[in-house]
């Protein structure tokens, strides 16, 4: 009874404190926190609404899960089978959560995720592990991989459950990264998001497992309007922690809060303030291209030239801008590789930054990519060479005066050949004559015509001069 008496006591003094957090949140007023870290980001592109020692090195506790179930859900089939080891099950301390599996029961990597994700349980996080890299150090290996890859800076991870240990921390920042990254699955809105599910009989065990998500967020008569998926965690050593993903009008919210206590309850009234002032305060706005200028930069070639490229922004971007906040008060800060080669194009982008932000709201709303273009060849001056494809006033001026000169040979061979017919009927013609003549009798030869002659002295005509005309002369 004295120890009821006591709880009862602690809850009477903590329901106080913990009211006046919800009751008097202002959504246009970023809250205060019982929570030491944490951060409030737009699902579908990253933008930071707000941040409390986002960068802050945490124990993450059981949210650490989060990691390991985006690796089984990158790397795995849900209907792959799983044979525990030995070694993940002993590695899970009989007092922290688990689902009694045993060496050598098998259940499938789908079944292994929801007890993870849903029940929290330990022993199917290292099943998972082991099953995916051969051991828990590899799959920790693997973790920390995974966590470069997405570019990480304040993370290391130790094991695949979240158990406790000081070489195994991160950041609210990353956290969020990690959450939005797997919710690109479509199986992890259900994976994170499912209330009850059930294991049946394996061959180790003959009783059906019935497992319950203690995310109150969203499995209390669905105690926050639009929360559909998350992940609880806690430890001595890390407090409460808890992810989780909310819609409302179109909008999703990931809300991740480290080390939230002081209160009972203080996780859910950090995240349900923080999602109240993120749907309440804020509102989705189309930012135009036309809002970012092309830019020219230096860009060096395969073949090693150098050109100058031009960068432009493509489509509209998407924002979420605090009340009395427009498209127009967004300035432009550029973020251009140096060098700009064919392997940084990539990075280029406009970074859309709202000066002064209010509460504790990140200053970059948006991330643009900018598309490079670059410029054709020049066109060749008049006395140069004709360009290859054949344009411009030279090449055509060529052309017409090779098919003019085409035109005037050809009528040459034209008339040079009528000419050589002509020639040669011509001397066929003579040669039928003179075959006639040699043919013809004496009689019947052309009489040679008389010619008239002027005596020169007396000017009168010389008929009795008469020139015989030989008919050779004729022909």
């Amino acid at each position: 009874m004295r120890k009821f008496l006591t709880l009862l006591a602690a809850l009477l003094i903590a329901l106080p404190l913990s009211l006046p957090a919800s009751a008097e949140q202002n959504p246009g007023q970023p809250p205060t926190l019982y929570a030491e870290a944490a951060i409030l980001v737009d699902a579908d592109t990253g933008q930071v609404l707000y941040q409390k020692n986002p960068d802050k090195k945490m124990y993450p506790a059981s949210i650490t899960k989060l990691m390991t179930c985006l690796i089984a859900m990158e790397e795995a089939q849900p209907d792959d089978v799983v044979t525990m080891t030995d070694e993940a099950v002993f590695a899970v301390p009989r007092d922290t959560t688990h689902i009694a599996l045993t060496g050598g029961e098998q259940l499938t990597v789908e079944q292994l995720e929801y007890a993870m994700m849903v029940e929290s349980a330990n022993d199917a996080a290292n099943g998972l592990a082991v099953h995916l890299a051969g051991s828990l150090e590899a799959f920790a290996r693997r973790m920390n991989s995974r966590a470069a890859e997405l570019g990480l800076q304040n993370t290391n991870f130790v094991n695949a459950n979240g158990l406790p240990n000081t070489a195994h921390y991160t950041s609210a920042r990353d956290m969020a990264v990690i959450t939005r990254e797997a919710y690109g699955h479509p199986e992890f809105r259900t994976l994170a998001g499912t209330t009850h599910y059930e294991i049946p009989p394996t061959n180790k065990q003959a009783e059906t497992r019935r497992l319950n998500n203690r995310n109150y967020m969203f499995t209390l008569n669905d105690t926050y309007p639009g929360a559909f998926a998350g992940k609880v965690g806690w430890t001595e050593e890390s407090g409460h922690t808890l992810v989780t993903l909310a819609e409302r009008g179109g909008v999703t919210l990931i809300c991740i809060v480290l080390h939230s206590d002081g209160v009972i309850d203080a996780q859910y009234i950090d995240s349900t303030n923080l999602f109240d002032y993120g749907f309440g305060a804020f509102s989705r706005t189309a930012v135009p291209a036309s809002k970012i200028e092309r830019r020219e930069a230096p860009y060096t070639g395969a073949d090693g030239g150098t050109l100058t490229a031009s960068l432009a922004a493509e489509g509209e971007a998407s924002v979420l801008l605090p009340a009395g906040t427009t498209a127009d008060d967004l300035g432009v800060r550029y973020s251009i590789p140096d060098p700009l080669t064919p392997e940084t194009a990539a990075e280029a982008r406009a970074e859309l930054v709202l000066p002064s932000p209010p509460g504790r709201m990140e200053e970059v709303v948006g991330t643009v990519p900018l598309a490079l273009s670059l410029p054709q060849p020049e066109t060749m001056p008049a006395d140069a060479a004709p360009p290859e494809d054949g344009k411009g006033p030279l090449p055509m001026l060529l052309r017409w005066a090779g098919i003019l000169g085409g035109v005037l040979l050809g009528l040459a061979v034209l008339l040079l050949a009528v000419r050589a017919v002509l020639r040669a009927r011509y001397r066929k013609m003579r040669r039928r004559r003179r075959r006639v003549n040699r043919a013809a009798p004496p009689q019947a030869r052309p009489r040679p015509r008389p010619e008239t002659f002027i005596d020169v002295r007396t000017g009168k005509d010389a008929k009795d001069k008469i020139r015989i005309i030989d008919v050779e002369e004729l022909k």
